[in-house]
């Protein structure tokens, strides 16, 4: 069997080409199938990261297989799916569908004429089940047959250009050389999908099965961003954190009110009875919240976690953990961290302003990150959601994840300077506007809860991101960002960078961290935000981006790598950090004091 390989890292088999995403290996297109078709696990490396495990409700993780040399045929890979299995000869313009026969040989080539096969550029998807196959080429174009003609014939199709068509879709057509019925492109549309009766048949591109679905399709370029949203939960490894999670869950099931939660789960008065088990677990003195009695009850009915839920509950055990690394740093084997003070009786006039709305900053030199494939959804961001391992029979219930390690800067911000801030007029007013659109937008449910401070802290990173990138030896690709923003005071903003190297990284991002760099750094950072190449075109923008979820933000100022960003570059506003002559800026200040030691 001929095998093209595509070498790519561990972490890239979570994200970006994690189950159900396109592969290009040489010009050819596939798709990585969901992780129950992976080489069998015993020789799959298992990834233990229990506090995520525990908030997931599954019981493993296992990494994708390795190889030194993929050329060696005993070498264990991830297999993956032709599609679009429809290809089309360069010279000839004939289709062909290539399948599992085909695949045994060489590269796809013309068998007419030996020219290159490529992939046809266009889809379709299921809107509501997150389905994907070839669009129905055949059916599709012998739907306008004259009348008395009968053909299905699928061996003698063309895909051509419209003698004097036009350059857009209307000037490609298909044509079939058996009965001469031709069809434009300009026909390929939802609309007259649905009405043709073409309908969703329940498949993922390497099953064979069809299933029950027939919802409406919907046609996109294979490229397109739609066809494939990828679901990920990460964790970053705290101090003692895995301990907690076990005795938390045996605390919270054994309770005798946590049968009655767990049969009247979705009774209104359930958030109350969770409530009170916290309680009475609190006043028995163990730290548990009713988000921890709820995910419990969640996972002990075999419910789905709800992912904002399990996300914010992550990010508030991560803060804490932060939090007490200011007075007391951690020196544990995957977390290891020392705090830098910023002063406020400083002679510096930058240095005493950046302290009066930075509470501390956390330099992490050394630390751990599992991130965990959780699924994918197409077309909508609230279709249905598949999962990663969508079968696992008897087996314990797994996914596929990574881990990296790496190092990070934690800044926390004065939650009384930040809340201050978000109860000015002009705030609430601006950040109103992009709350309007977050209400009726399709994208809320991947998104971080909306809050004036969670758009300035978001913005806040990615201004970091940028700077970081410039000074720190990292490329703005390889720099990530977790922000804090889950209840009033937990205020914060961590920029890390993870390999999957066990030595981790080489120090360059927490050298910036030094308290001789930070306020260097923060200064810098603000100075740039102020002033954008794209203004006043940027400053003055109406809400803008996907569903209007960004005002002032373009690719000129804060606009980050897919990889970098944990909100899908939204929920960007500048302004609110650097003021307008009707909103106040949480970094007004800091770029006043630059300004004036300037």
């Amino acid at each position: 069997m001929n095998k093209r390989i595509l070498q790519v890292t561990v972490a890239q088999l979570i994200s970006p080409f994690s189950p159900g995403a396109i592969v290009d290996i040489l010009g050819e297109s596939f798709v990585t199938r969901t992780a129950e078709y992976w080489p069998k696990r015993s020789v799959l490396p298992e990834i233990e990261c229990e506090r995520l495990s525990s908030r997931l409700g599954v019981q493993r993780f296992y990494g994708p297989p390795t190889s030194e040399n993929p050329e060696d045929p005993k070498s264990i890979a991830v297999k993956v799916a032709r599609f679009p299995a429809w290809l089309f000869c360069q010279t000839c313009r004939r289709m062909i569908k290539w399948g599992p026969k085909e695949e045994q040989s060489a590269a796809p080539v013309c068998p007419h004429d030996s020219g290159r096969l490529v992939p046809m550029r266009f889809v379709v998807v299921c809107r509501e089940r997150s389905h994907a196959t070839d669009v129905p080429w055949v059916d599709w174009v012998h739907r306008v047959a004259k009348d008395g003609v009968a053909c299905i014939d699928a061996t003698h199709l063309r895909f051509q250009q419209v003698r004097g068509g036009s350059q857009g879709l209307s000037g490609l057509e298909v044509h079939c050389d058996a009965c001469q019925t031709r069809r434009a492109f300009g026909d390929l549309r939802a609309d007259v999908l649905t009405r043709e009766g073409l309908t969703c048949r329940g498949i993922q591109p390497w099953e064979s099965t069809w299933g029950q679905c027939a919802s409406p399709l919907e046609v996109l370029q294979r490229g397109a961003t739609s066809f494939h949203y990828s679901e990920t939960e990460a964790a970053i490894d705290i101090p003692s954190m895995s301990g907690q999670v076990l005795d938390a869950t045996d605390l919270i099931t054994q309770h005798p009110l946590f049968l009655g939660l767990k049969d009247t789960f979705d009774q209104a008065y359930a958030p109350g009875l969770a409530k009170a088990i916290a309680d009475d677990l609190a006043a028995q003195g163990h730290a548990v919240d009713a988000v921890a009695v709820m995910d419990t009850a969640r996972g002990a009915r075999g419910d789905e976690p709800d992912p904002q839920h399990t996300h914010g509950v992550l990010l508030a055990e991560e803060f804490e953990a932060f939090r007490a690394a200011a007075h007391d740093k951690a020196d544990e084997a995957n977390f290891k961290t020392r705090a830098v003070t910023l002063g406020l009786a400083s002679s510096d006039v930058v240095e005493r302003t950046l302290a009066s709305l930075f509470d501390s900053v956390i330099l992490v030199d050394r630390l751990r990150e599992v991130r965990a494939a959780l699924g994918f959804k197409r077309y909508r961001p609230d279709a249905r959601r598949i999962p990663s391992v969508t079968n696992t029979g008897e087996e314990a219930s797994w996914l596929p994840a990574s881990e990296g390690f790496g190092e990070g800067i934690f800044l926390r911000l004065d939650p009384k300077a930040v809340e201050a801030w978000a109860s000015t007029p002009g705030v609430v007013a601006r950040s109103g506007k992009l709350a309007e659109k977050f209400s009726a937008s399709r994208f809320a449910s991947r998104l971080h809860p909306f809050s004036a401070q969670y758009v300035a802290l978001h913005t806040l990173a990615h201004t970091l991101l940028r700077e970081f990138s410039f000074i720190s030896g990292y490329s703005a690709a390889s720099l990530r960002e977790r922000v804090y923003c889950e209840t009033n005071g937990d205020y914060g903003i961590f920029i890390y960078t993870t390999s999957s190297d066990e030595e981790g990284t080489l120090g360059g991002l927490v050298r910036e961290g030094e308290h001789d760099r930070i306020g260097t750094a923060l200064a810098r950072a603000a100075e740039h935000l102020n002033w954008c190449s794209n203004d006043p075109v940027c400053s003055e923008s109406s809400p803008q981006n996907l569903d209007g979820l960004n005002l002032a933000a373009c690719h000129s100022c804060l606009l980050a790598s897919e990889t970098s960003c944990e909100g899908s570059n939204l929920l960007l506003d500048r302004m609110l950090l650097v003021g307008n002559e009707t909103t106040e800026g949480l970094l007004q200040e800091v770029i006043g004091a630059v300004v004036r030691a300037s």
